[in-house]
């Protein structure tokens, strides 16, 4: 007999499921932390352990890949409006940081040489994320191309 999954027990529940899926992915991480907002129904796990770097994966993969199934999961369960962030030491954070960086850089070369830039093919949450700095901008505009796994922004300078 299963409890129902509500959003007064979700944290215990996200727990379990997290732990059980990375148990079954053999590598040495746990939950070290787990913050809630109640407001947002925003779920951060932080994940510590000898395997970190294996469990943010290239490029974050493995991070994406483990949110992905919990959130997925959490649906399953009838939660359609959790968040759920996996991360570890901070790793996000830094990407966003290299991503927002690289935004700005290759914006302005948009705007200086007047041709259009394509970025590397990215996940939808990066590809969010360009868009958002780049409404911020003026000069630029920008626009999702491809697909799958090779969809990717092009920024567009202004006329």
């Amino acid at each position: 007999m299963s409890t129902e999954i509500t959003y007064a027990n979700f944290d215990i529940w996200l727990e379990e499921f997290l732990t059980g899926l990375l148990d079954k992915t053999g590598l040495d991480v746990w939950i070290s932390e787990m913050d809630i907002n109640e407001n947002t129904r925003t779920y951060t796990v932080q994940l510590d352990g000898d395997d970190k770097a294996r469990a943010i994966g290239r490029e974050g993969q493995m991070l994406n890949a483990l949110q992905h199934l919990s959130i997925a999961a959490a649906a399953n369960k009838g939660l359609h409006d959790v968040r759920i962030v996996i991360d570890v030491d901070g790793y996000r954070d830094r990407r966003d940081s290299k991503l927002i960086e690289d935004t700005k850089s290759l914006a302005s070369e948009a705007i200086s040489s007047g041709a259009p830039v394509e970025m590397e093919p990215m996940c939808a949450r990066d590809r969010r994320l360009v868009h958002m700095i780049i409404s911020d901008m003026d000069g630029v505009t920008s626009e999702s191309y491809g697909q799958g796994r090779d969809r990717y922004v092009r920024l567009i300078p202004a006329r």
